[in-house]
């Protein structure tokens, strides 16, 4: 009878603890699910007009989109096809690309992708397309890390990796920088 009941007991103790593995293993698969869960928490939004102010930049941005998405824990978010508009006194400017991110924790847009933009500046109408695009509110700074092509008052602006400087309204940087009358013939028919 003893040897029955020690039995018993040794079965009994061997359930306990399978069951406190499982509980256990359980409890911990549960808590990584839900970890991996909360890091994929997505904000989507479609057909999103945004009107942005920063306050160390003197432009007021308008940003259209089919569709905006990111991670609720991050600060960067993705547009897609946006339709971005850039004004302030002196400038007025549309920039469209297939896709841009917003960085609202350092105030940066970047557009990784070719953009195609038109505007007028000091009442004089421009357009262009740029390879890539990093505009950096708070300093107010525009760098065009490929290629530019841009057309102002009869001239043809072509440069690479150019920097700007929007409230000097001045050139930081540049590699190569070159400028053409549109109406030379020899201009002509390389556009």
């Amino acid at each position: 009878m003893y040897k029955q009941i020690s039995i018993y007991i040794v079965l009994l103790l061997a359930l306990v603890a399978l069951t406190f593995f499982l509980t256990t293993y359980y409890i911990d698969s549960q808590t990584n699910q839900s970890k991996n869960n909360q890091n994929l928490n997505i904000f989507q939004a479609e057909d999103i007009n945004l009107k942005l102010n920063f306050f160390g930049s003197d432009f007021d941005i308008t940003l259209k989109s089919k569709m905006i998405n990111g991670l609720s824990d991050s600060k960067i978010l993705t547009i897609y096809n946006p339709i971005i508009n850039l004004k302030n006194s002196e400038i007025e400017v549309e920039i469209i690309s297939e896709n841009s991110e917003l960085n609202y924790g350092t105030e940066e847009l970047f557009i990784p992708s070719k953009i195609n933009f038109k505007g007028v500046y000091l009442n004089k109408p421009f357009s262009g397309e740029a390879d890539q695009m990093n505009f950096y509110f708070l300093e107010n700074r525009i760098s065009f890390n490929k290629s530019l092509m841009l057309i102002f008052d009869e001239k043809l602006y072509k440069g690479q990796n150019i920097e700007i400087n929007t409230k000097d309204k001045s050139i930081i940087g540049t590699d190569k920088i070159s400028v053409n009358k549109i109406n030379d013939s020899k201009n002509a028919k390389n556009l």
